[in-house]
C-alpha cells in the first residue's frame, strides 16, 4: 500500500529498489529502509560486512525477495586506472520489533572492467 509521504523520504535515487513493499536506499554510507508506520528512514542494520561505497556508483536490485548490491571500486595497483565491479547479496527479515534486519550472505568480485565504465542500474529477473 502507498501513500503520500511529502519531503521526509529525501528522494535520492541513485540507489533504490523496492522489495516486497518496502523501498530500500543506500546512502551516505548506509542502507536504510523507510517505515512507513512512523515515516522515516531507517538503518538496515547487519551489513556492515559490505564495504563503504561511493553512494553514486551503488546499484540495488530485488533478487527474488533479496537485495542485489552492484557498485565499482577503482583497483589501485591496475596502473591503468581499471575498475573492479562487486556484487552483494543480502537476506532481508522484518524482525519482531517491526524493523528489518539484513544478513549478508555473499560478497564478491564479479568482473573487471575499464575505468571508463560504470554500473548503470541494476536489474533481477525471476524465471
Amino acid at each position: 500500500r502507498w501513500e503520500r509521504v511529502g519531503r521526509k523520504m529525501r528522494w535520492v535515487w541513485h540507489s533504490y529498489c523496492v522489495i516486497e513493499n518496502v523501498i530500500y536506499q543506500y546512502n551516505d554510507g548506509k542502507f536504510e529502509w523507510f517505515d512507513t508506520n512512523v515515516r522515516l528512514w531507517k538503518t538496515l542494520e547487519g551489513v556492515e560486512e559490505v564495504p563503504k561505497v561511493v553512494r553514486k556508483s551503488a546499484r540495488l536490485a530485488d533478487y527474488g525477495g533479496k537485495m542485489a548490491v552492484l557498485w565499482d571500486q577503482l583497483v589501485p595497483s591496475s596502473g591503468d586506472g581499471n575498475k573492479m565491479i562487486w556484487c552483494a547479496v543480502i537476506a532481508l527479515e522484518r524482525r519482531n520489533s517491526g524493523n528489518i534486519w539484513g544478513k549478508v550472505e555473499r560478497h564478491d568480485a564479479v568482473l573487471l572492467v575499464p575505468k571508463s565504465c560504470r554500473v548503470e542500474c541494476a536489474l533481477a529477473a525471476t524465471v
